[in-house]
């Protein structure tokens, strides 16, 4: 076989053993209102009218609900944004979905989470995250915890939003 012909091979194996090491990092995306001021330090509290989960039996609405509360709580103190009781600066909510696709070879589950952010005083929406990727079933609680974790580390890197243009 001619080295022309034995590069692309090579090549395509290369790719092919990097993508089966690549990290198994939840997608995350994020938008702001460009208007909205975002303090260095605020308070916030849950929206529990607007968090919404989906009906599926076999989901552990609790444990998922304590899961998102506990991480989410984490993520935002770390940012100076600190739980507290009604009335707060802001309300924070998320929407969780689950999507299956079954096939005759594969068949798959993916959640999609987005946290919502409204400012309390106005009702105006200031902020979103999102993140979706396959749901593991065989995780343990504290690995669910740490890739939720990550993700939203990475949701909040650059919260609270400048206000200076780039």
């Amino acid at each position: 076989m001619s080295r022309t012909r034995r590069f692309p091979r090579l090549l395509a194996a290369a790719l092919v053993a990097l993508a089966g090491c690549a990290s198994d990092a939840i997608p995350v995306s994020t938008t702001h209102d460009p208007l909205a001021r975002f303090p260095a330090e605020a308070t916030w509290s849950w929206d529990e009218a607007a968090i919404s989960l989906p009906q599926n039996p076999e989901l552990d609405r609790a444990g998922t609900d304590a899961l998102f509360r506990e991480v989410a709580n984490e993520a935002f103190a770390a940012r100076g944004y600190r739980l507290a009781a009604p009335p707060t600066d802001y309300q924070l909510s998320y929407h969780y979905v689950v999507n299956e696709r079954i096939g005759p070879d594969v068949s798959k589950a993916v959640g999609s989470v987005s946290l919502l952010l409204v400012e309390s005083a106005s009702g105006r929406r200031v902020w979103l995250g999102f993140g979706r990727a396959e749901i593991h079933v065989g995780l343990t609680p504290e690995e669910r915890k740490t890739r939720l974790r990550d993700a939203l580390d990475r949701m909040l890197a650059d919260f609270p939003p400048s206000q200076r243009p780039e």
